[in-house]
């Protein structure tokens, strides 16, 4: 296993959580239905006004798994985390998804968090580019 890029793997995962929670709260806001943790979590699952998350979701979830299963051998996967992680941000080369993308903007207009944890994860994501580009 290359441990070169588990620790910008990690970082990168760490930084998603991040801003998905952001996302998650400017989302949330402060609808009284949804201030317990419970009906939080059975929202996230369920309601579609959460769907448009479900990329990220996912992203993190392959992230993770990547890293545990001890496939970070290839720059080529760390590459394509890069670039999918990049696209949520309407960055790179990888599919933009609109839907996504126009939610994100809003959520940094009413939420200040959620502008600190794009900063992170933009920091992430320059982090794993330079283990990438060292690497080749």
């Amino acid at each position: 296993m290359n441990e070169t890029f588990i620790a910008p793997a990690k970082q990168l995962s760490v930084a998603l959580q991040a801003f998905h929670r952001a996302l998650i709260r400017a989302e949330i806001g402060d609808d009284p239905a949804l201030q317990n943790p419970y009906t939080q979590l059975f929202a996230l699952i369920g309601d579609p006004r959460f769907a448009w998350m479900g990329a990220i979701s996912q992203l993190i979830a392959r992230i993770d798994h990547s890293v545990v299963e001890g496939e970070m051998d290839e720059p080529g996967v760390l590459a394509g985390f890069h670039r999918d992680a990049a696209a949520l941000l309407g960055e790179g080369e990888g599919d933009i998804d609109s839907q996504f993308r126009l939610r994100h903007l809003i959520a940094l207009q009413n939420e200040p968090e959620v502008g600190l944890a794009t900063g992170k994860l933009r920091k992430a994501l320059a982090v794993v580019g330079a283990a990438i580009e060292g690497d080749q």
